[in-house]
């Protein structure tokens, strides 16, 4: 009987070391902060593979109009993407606000509100990269912010992603020369479709690269499941250094 036990544990540790036993999905935890930006706790939703390094690209998520910082998992499996990936996701919310600065409205600084969660979540868990490894992509209201931000921010994310995202006018569109921008929308999209179609027609006429697609499909969670691999595809080809 004891042969039997230590010829099993031996069999289970070779199986180990030939990576048969390595877990099939990444790690989700809250990050936590008193945020200056808008004069409360900040918080954010964290997913990372289990052997993350300091270089691991991140990805920040940005959710929707009056949403919450987890929304973004509630249609997506983030733990198991950032595990296939090999990518850091990191998904926060504006609430019930435009990811902008507010200077009439005390405590409502969102745009700064996203970079202090950049440099905060990069500080606890000891990411050292460059902008060409970090990405930001949302959903509607996010996904007008995640273009907005890159265009005030260029220096701080290399591509971006849209999937229904709303149109922000404040737009730095010579800041988007040289970053990747991919667009999704849906055909049966009452509340954006319209807005992207415009910003399509001006980011091609100022002669900004991107790439623009639309789908059969609304402003749902049933078109955003279906494009987000896509999103991530286009995202991880321009952050992964290949």
């Amino acid at each position: 009987m004891l042969h039997n036990i230590f010829k099993l544990t031996f069999i289970m540790v070779l199986l180990n070391s030939c990576g048969l036993f390595e877990p099939e999905t990444g790690i989700s935890e809250s990050f936590t902060y008193e945020s200056i930006a808008i004069g409360t706790t900040g918080v954010a939703a964290v997913y990372y593979p289990e052997d993350y390094t300091s270089s691991t690209p991140v990805i920040y998520l940005l959710n929707g109009f009056g949403t919450d910082a987890f929304a973004w998992e509630t249609g997506i499996d983030l733990a198991m993407q950032a595990h296939k990936r090999n990518i850091m996701f990191v998904s926060l919310s504006a609430q019930y606000n435009l990811y902008v600065n507010n200077t009439s409205l005390p405590n409502r600084n969102y745009e700064d509100y996203v970079l202090e969660i950049v440099a905060g979540v990069e500080d606890e868990y000891g990411i050292d990269i460059e902008h060409t490894s970090r990405a930001i992509c949302g959903i509607s209201n996010g996904g007008g912010g995640a273009i907005y931000l890159m265009s005030q921010h260029p220096d701080l994310f290399t591509a971006c992603g849209s999937l229904s995202g709303t149109y922000y006018n404040q737009i730095n569109f010579g800041n988007l020369r040289s970053h990747g921008i991919r667009i999704d929308v849906g055909t049966n999209d009452d509340v954006v479709l319209s807005e992207l179609q415009h910003l399509h027609s001006k980011l091609t006429d100022e002669r900004i690269n991107h790439d623009y697609y639309e789908h059969a499909g609304a402003h749902d969670w049933d078109f955003w499941k279906k494009y987000c691999p896509e999103q991530f595809d286009f995202l991880e080809d321009r952050i992964s250094g290949e």
